[in-house]
């Protein structure tokens, strides 16, 4: 198996990229080192490649698993456009934080809570509100989008938010929220992505 074929086959699986170059990475320093370790001996070497395909194999289809199932959150560089860090994001959050309607009589009060308030980054933020969002109609046309919104203190493992309803009609509408953010004393804001949606009749 080369390492061209190895590649392909781990970049065919869905996960993030910085996933697939991890994996493809550690995959050949596995073979590299294996092969350098058993260079004396021939008739050992397609054994060698054969156990570290199969390691990489095991390691990309656990990361195949969890992209289908439920996926944990994870930390990613933002860059500038000649490549150097610029800052911090978090993707994939959708399963860490739980968003509810809990009134509609002054606006749309959304209740954000967080799943794993003892785990990074939850444990340190001290305020956490929406930072991209908007508001469809029935027949899906956007009535409402990321309109300035405070950002509320954290309590416990929940915040709430309050949206502006302004100038809508009654009727069913869907919120639609595609970034998060959160912050703590003296650090920069972390923003989160994921996919959230909450149903509400006005």
């Amino acid at each position: 198996m080369t390492k061209n074929i190895l590649a392909k086959k781990v970049t065919e699986i869905e996960m993030p990229e910085d996933m697939q170059h991890r994996i493809i990475k550690n995959c050949y320093n596995e073979m590299e080192k294996n092969t350098m370790k058993n260079k004396n001996t021939i008739f050992k070497r397609p054994m060698v490649a054969v156990a570290s395909f199969a390691l990489c194999l095991c390691l990309a289809g656990v990361s195949a698993l969890a992209a289908t199932g439920k996926m944990e959150g994870f930390f990613k560089d933002i860059k500038n456009w000649n490549g150097a860090v610029v800052g911090t994001s978090y993707e994939q959050a959708t399963d860490e934080v739980e968003l509810n309607v809990i009134d509609i009589t002054d606006g749309l009060t959304i209740e954000l809570t967080m799943l794993k308030p003892n785990d990074p980054p939850y444990s340190v933020f001290q305020t956490f509100g929406i930072e991209e969002y908007k508001i469809v109609d029935a027949n899906g046309n956007t009535v409402i989008e990321n309109e300035m919104l405070e950002m509320p203190m954290v309590d416990g493992s929940t915040a709430t938010v309050k949206i502006p309803l302004n100038d809508i009609s009654e009727g069913t509408y869907r919120l639609l929220v595609s970034k998060l953010i959160g912050g703590a004393k003296a650090e920069q804001p972390l923003v989160l992505s994921g996919n959230w949606e909450c149903e509400f009749a006005y």
